[in-house]
């Protein structure tokens, strides 16, 4: 009797348990792409990068040299940082599609990568900051704008296989040139570069939604469902909830 008495106990400790274990544990989020998935935008990212780089490296030039005329220390600083930062960016891309160690850990390569850009983002955004001072002529000033956010732009669209890193060369090309109008006095020029900027920034979005829904589309998630086999010969599926926990202690 004693016996049946904490067995009945026990029982209802441990359904007290798991009630309370229910509560506590809150769902994990669904995962909405599959690691193949993940590892093709991460390939498309390595191979599309290449060409955002070479537009960032070819506007660089033909900003240095207009920019290096009137202002030859500023050019030579702001250049000698754009270079440090792409030619990181290069290598680290080099040694991931040749096969070195850090291809073995894309993710990781991909983080790295992504900080990297963050870098050259910043420093390829800050040249109508860095290079032309308040007294410059407006007509340069006007180009180094223009082409500063065509070149963040652009190149974002070719990193747009991952959305972090597109970011990390758009949001620093949408803003700073803006800061640098806004610097100027001329409320028509921020205004027109404003709308360029959301223009500018819904287009890489889509593009990367785009890319990541179709490779999900290749690469669906598999679920493997477990069955548990009732002694009549009927199959239910396990599903974890509350009152299968209780049902089963």
């Amino acid at each position: 009797m004693a016996h049946a008495m904490m067995e009945v106990q026990d029982a209802r400790a441990l359904q007290r348990l798991a009630e309370e274990s229910s509560y506590a544990l809150k769902p994990a989020r669904p995962k909405t792409r599959s690691r193949a998935a993940l590892l093709e935008m991460i390939d498309l990212l390595s191979r599309w990068s290449a060409a955002g780089l070479a537009l960032i490296a070819g506007i660089s030039v033909y900003l240095a040299i207009i920019a290096g005329r009137g202002f030859p220390a500023r050019a030579a600083a702001w250049t000698a940082l754009l270079i440090c930062a792409v030619w990181v960016c290069r290598r680290m891309r080099a040694q991931f599609r040749s096969g070195a160690a850090i291809a073995a850990r894309p993710f990781r390569w991909r983080a790295s990568y992504t900080s990297c850009l963050s870098v050259l983002g910043v420093v390829f955004a800050s040249a109508p900051i860095l290079l032309t001072p308040q007294d410059t002529p407006g007509l340069i000033s006007l180009q180094v704008l223009v082409l500063v956010m065509f070149g963040g732009f652009g190149a974002a669209l070719f990193h747009a296989a991952h959305p972090t890193s597109a970011a990390a060369l758009a949001v620093p090309g949408a803003l700073l040139p803006i800061l640098a109008a806004i610097r100027g006095g001329d409320m028509i020029l921020t205004s027109a570069l404003a709308a360029t900027s959301v223009a500018g920034l819904l287009v890489v979005f889509a593009l990367s939604r785009t890319i990541a829904r179709n490779a999900g589309r290749r690469n669906p998630r598999t679920r493997f469902v477990r069955r548990e086999i009732e002694p009549a010969g009927r199959h239910i599926e396990s599903a974890p909830s509350q009152t299968t926990s209780k049902s089963a202690i």
